[in-house]
């Protein structure tokens, strides 16, 4: 048998996507015959402008066969990002009818790639399952809504359609967040067989020799690792809070994204020198700032999209013995309630929630019981081994 896998990215890009793909690659090779092949399509790494790896055009690595499509670099705005995308689609819609698979895959955050999977499966005739990480006709109205009402409802209409068609069409559909179900069912989508296989938490991040922080520390590191995006929305909250905290606490941002320059300029207009932003750092380094932090830091805009998902960070700050402090509402926020007794919550863009968060999570006891329950119940590995069983059971 010969598998398809579609992934916009794929290490070494550094994104959830990416890590989420690697993961189920290697469950599938695992569970393939030595005569079948997985074939996965990406992109050369482009996640982030300032964090660019070199890779090769194709690897090969026992039944597993990773092809890179080139595409142009962006900035991550939405024209660029759709330059880019085309460029991924056509390329990788003609590799795929080259390789005639049995069998496609497609993991999609933005609704596209897994687009492609369905127009790719029409042409060859063969079934295709989805893994869906977003709610890409909410997400993308949310945002166009507050330029236009219209714009909004255009996408959203647009959008849902290619929802209906992609999703009744595929042989097996899982999700993420168990968050997203009922929206598709209002939207006349049947979603009562999708399976639900969640991010997890990854073995990079599993029995971390981390030493406990003081409570004497003079200065306090409050750590945010990840997007900068319009979904993270850092510049409604960071900026008045960090400014509030005083010079006692250090706000340090690792990452990058479209919404970087507004994080920034938000920085200089309220006059703080205590947040620093440094770019994206592959995971071995990310860990050392993790053992030198004292408290995680987690935010959502507050947009209606984002109270289904459940980001894939909440799974790597949870291993971490440290305190959490998360901006956010809905399915995530109660996720957290039912498995992270060391976080606080605060409602999104509430600069006064999110200091009296910061100031509760100092007290906050962390047990070695609880982060072991958590990471015996969402290891990454488990995960993608009971989601690869899945899929095979559909063929």
């Amino acid at each position: 048998m010969k598998i398809v896998f579609f992934t916009f990215y794929y290490p070494p890009d550094l994104c959830a996507g990416s890590f989420r793909a690697i993961a189920l690659a290697q469950a599938l090779s695992e569970k393939m015959k030595d005569d079948d092949e997985l074939h996965i399509i990406t992109t050369h790494p482009n996640r982030y402008e300032n964090h660019r790896v070199k890779a090769d055009n194709v690897e090969m690595h026992g039944n597993i066969t990773v092809h890179r499509i080139s595409v142009p670099s962006h900035k991550s705005g939405m024209f660029s990002q759709a330059r880019t995308f085309i460029t991924y689609a056509l390329a990788s819609y003609k590799l795929s009818n080259n390789l005639n698979p049995d069998f496609l895959i497609g993991t999609t955050s933005r609704l596209m790639t897994g687009v492609l999977t369905g127009i790719s499966a029409r042409k060859l005739g063969c079934k295709y399952f989805i893994d869906l990480r977003d709610i890409f006709s909410e997400t993308i109205s949310d945002i166009f809504s507050q330029k236009s009402k219209l714009l909004g409802f255009a996408s959203k209409t647009t959008f849902s359609l290619l929802e209906r068609w992609l999703f009744n069409k595929a042989i097996g559909v899982n999700v993420v967040s168990a968050g997203f179900p009922e929206y598709f069912q209002a939207k006349g989508v049947d979603a009562s067989n999708w399976s639900f296989f969640p991010n997890g938490v990854d073995k990079e991040f599993i029995n971390l020799p981390f030493i406990e922080n003081k409570n004497s520390k003079n200065i306090k590191t409050i750590l945010y690792a990840g997007n900068i995006g319009s979904g993270q929305g850092l510049e409604t909250v960071l900026p008045a809070t960090a400014k509030r905290m005083g010079s006692r606490y250090r706000f340090l941002v690792i990452g990058g994204g479209g919404a970087s320059p507004k994080l920034i300029n938000s920085i200089k207009s309220n006059n703080v020198n205590n947040i620093e932003i440094l770019p994206p750092v592959k995971r071995e380094k990310l860990i050392k700032y993790y053992k030198d932090a004292d408290i995680l830091f987690l935010h959502l805009n507050d947009i209606p999209a984002f109270r289904r998902v459940l980001p894939s960070k909440i799974f790597e700050y949870t291993a971490l013995r440290r305190p959490i402090v998360a901006g956010l509402g809905g399915y995530s926020a109660k996720f957290i309630v039912d498995n992270v007794p060391y976080a606080t919550i605060f409602n999104s863009g509430d600069v006064d929630g999110c200091v009296d968060a910061i100031k509760k999570a100092e007290s906050l006891e962390i047990k070695d019981k609880n982060i072991n329950t958590f990471v015996e119940k969402y290891s990454r590995e488990k995960i993608m081994n009971k989601m690869a069983k899945h899929i095979f059971s559909l063929l």
